[in-house]
């Protein structure tokens, strides 16, 4: 399965496809096969270029077909943080909705992508932050008003193995192999629990299809 995805920015890059590859392993086992990111054209600075964006690869798959099978995706994943972005994705669901036989999936991270992050904190802590004790945590993660503050202050600066200050794509790529999709889908469910369950039927056609083939 080819993904084409659209995220924010670089910590996302990190911390979304080894949870999709998850979600992929367990809706298709049998196959036990990484799925495969492809590059897009460019990637957005920030929620505001993904409707752009969108549009521009919905002009190629319904316009230009030569063009999109260069791209070679089978599913295009768009997600964006939920801070400050009402009118993007208002503007997303738009374009999304007049887009009939475009192959996306839209997630929204509540309150951003962190908050996916402290999902699964406990197991993170354990194996790549190490803070003794552990804080306690004031909110669930998509009810913290300021997910990546909470991540930077009580795990990124206070863990003793940790070179950072802060919160960045280096801690991601050191966390992005420990998160485990089921907790944060419990932990996160109106963000990431309802992607999961999109992404897992769209993973389960194409096992099916497959299959047929």
């Amino acid at each position: 399965m080819r993904i084409g995805l659209i995220v924010e920015g670089e910590i996302d890059e990190e911390v979304i496809p080894p949870l999709l590859d998850q979600l992929h392993r367990e809706a298709a086992p049998l196959y036990n096969q990484q799925l495969e990111f492809r590059q897009m054209p460019y990637q957005p600075n920030g929620a505001g270029e993904v409707p752009k964006q969108l549009e521009y690869l919905i002009y190629l798959h319904t316009n230009s077909p030569s063009e999109w099978q260069r791209l070679g995706c089978d599913t295009i994943v768009v997600v964006i943080d939920s801070l400050r972005t009402d009118a993007v994705q208002d503007e997303i669901r738009d374009v999304l909705r007049g887009a009939s036989g475009f192959p996306a999936v839209y997630g929204l991270a509540i309150q951003e992508t962190e908050a996916w992050v402290l999902g699964d904190i406990e197991y993170l802590n354990k194996h790549v932050f190490k803070v003794d004790p552990a804080p306690n945590l004031p909110a669930k993660p998509e009810k913290d008003p300021d997910p990546k503050r909470t991540l930077s202050s009580m795990f990124v600066a206070a863990s003793p193995v940790i070179e950072y200050d802060c919160w960045n794509r280096e801690c991601a790529r050191l966390v992005a192999g420990y998160l485990r999709h089921a907790q944060v889908a419990t932990n996160c469910p109106k963000g990431f629990g309802k992607l999961a369950k999109k992404f897992t039927q769209v993973a389960r056609r194409a096992r099916t299809t497959r299959a047929r083939n």
